[in-house]
């Protein structure tokens, strides 16, 4: 996973990957609706295969509007890392968007990372 944004065209949205230990971060700049879900949608099969046992965190605290498809998206992604003996949390979202299908969430990054760090498989 390269240190280089995968950006919406025409957007401001943007998806920054970087890792942490055996941990994925995903931080969300920007809305993601519309065409931008699949920039959501790109790093995130990107994240998920990178490792056997997928731990990813999506930070959303730089995130603007989060639409349904893109909770769809978020939702199957933490199936699959479930699935795969793995996890993804969602740290930092904001308020009005709730991702479905059970997707874990923190308040914050570093309590995130801390929650990955400490039940790593």
């Amino acid at each position: 996973m390269t240190s280089d944004s995968a950006h919406g065209e025409g957007t401001s949205s943007r998806v920054r990957p970087w890792v942490c230990g055996t941990v994925v971060v995903l931080d969300l700049v920007g809305s993601f609706t519309g065409p931008d879900v699949l920039v959501l949608r790109r790093s995130l099969t990107t994240a998920l295969a990178l490792r056997g046992v997928p731990l990813v965190v999506l930070n959303a605290r730089r995130a603007g509007e989060i639409d349904a498809e893109a909770l769809l998206i978020i939702a199957a992604a933490g199936r699959h890392a479930r699935e795969a003996g793995g996890r993804l949390i969602v740290a930092a979202q904001p308020e009005p968007a709730r991702p479905l299908g059970g997707v874990e969430t923190r308040d914050t990054l570093e309590e995130a990372l801390a929650e990955l760090v400490r039940t790593k498989p």
